[in-house]
């Protein structure tokens, strides 16, 4: 299940801000876990892989994933390996999108009508699967491939070159990606 939550963080100073949208994810999270397992996240220590992926060390049953960026935290909880990503969309600089997608995806970033939106579109799937395998930034965002040519604001679909499944949404001036490795993304949203 996905949960996803705006914040209002007004005035913060950068440093609060950070702490504040942390705090954020984790009660979230709390609240995601609670309704999807009925489990209480205060008996719970969250513990991080070699590459920072979090996991409940006492329930390794229980996979999730969280993520922020602008005023929006998201959080996504499965029985499986799971990644979630939200982007605020944003200006990306020339070139990377060579750095980081298949000509496939270059190709529907050139078709898309606004290329920037396009691109968070892959950068958040991409950083979604990543995020799931548990392999951070060290895995080679060019190695997975998305099928996105039917995006019409929502998409889900299968992986095209890896096993699993993702979801993506256009959220207005966000996209929200989520990626399973072993079963059927789920694409409920609870906000």
């Amino acid at each position: 299940m996905i949960y996803l939550k705006k914040f209002d963080y007004g005035s913060l100073k950068k440093g609060e801000r950070k702490k504040t949208e942390t705090l954020n994810g984790r009660l979230l999270l709390k609240e995601a876990v609670f309704r999807e397992y009925g489990v209480d996240t205060d008996n719970l220590t969250i513990e991080t892989g070699s590459h920072g992926k979090p996991y409940f060390s006492e329930r390794t049953d229980i996979f999730f994933n969280i993520s922020h960026s602008g005023d929006y935290a998201a959080v996504c909880v499965a029985d499986s390996p799971v990644g979630i990503d939200i982007q605020e969309i944003r200006s990306v600089r020339e070139g990377l999108e060579k750095k980081i997608c298949t000509e496939e995806e270059i190709g529907f970033i050139n078709n898309f009508e606004d290329r920037n939106k396009a691109f968070m579109i892959l950068w958040a799937l991409k950083e979604s699967y990543i995020k799931a395998i548990g392999k951070g930034m060290t895995f080679p965002m060019k190695e997975v491939s998305f099928r996105t040519e039917n995006f019409d604001g929502e998409l889900k679909g299968e992986l095209s070159n890896m096993p699993g499944s993702f979801f993506v949404k256009d959220l207005g001036d966000y996209i929200l990606a989520v990626c399973s490795l072993e079963k059927e993304v789920c694409t409920c949203i609870s906000e």
